[in-house]
């Protein structure tokens, strides 16, 4: 069966660090800690997903819904920080 593997970026609040962290060692996904902007509280991370694998869509979906509710309940707080980079975000 072949893999489709791809590269995603996230910005990760350190409120929510251990969180994200956890879904991926849980899941034996590999990632990589890209950077650290301290003035915003954030760690960038680099997760590589194999899309084949039900548990990697899953562990990706939960990853990203957890941002996103994150970023809707600190809207106003956070202004105009985006928590899930495309990959012409250029923002290491």
């Amino acid at each position: 069966m072949e893999n489709k593997l791809i590269d995603k970026r996230y910005k990760v609040p350190e409120d929510l660090l251990m969180d994200i962290l956890r879904i991926l060692f849980k899941n034996n996904i590999k990632h990589k800690i890209t950077g650290i902007q301290k003035q915003q509280n954030s760690v960038l991370l680099n997760v590589n997903f194999d899309l084949i694998s039900i548990r990697n869509k899953e562990a990706k979906e939960n990853m990203e819904g957890i941002l996103t509710d994150y970023s809707v309940y600190m809207k106003g707080l956070l202004g105009d920080t985006v928590l899930m980079l495309d990959e012409e975000d250029e923002e290491y």
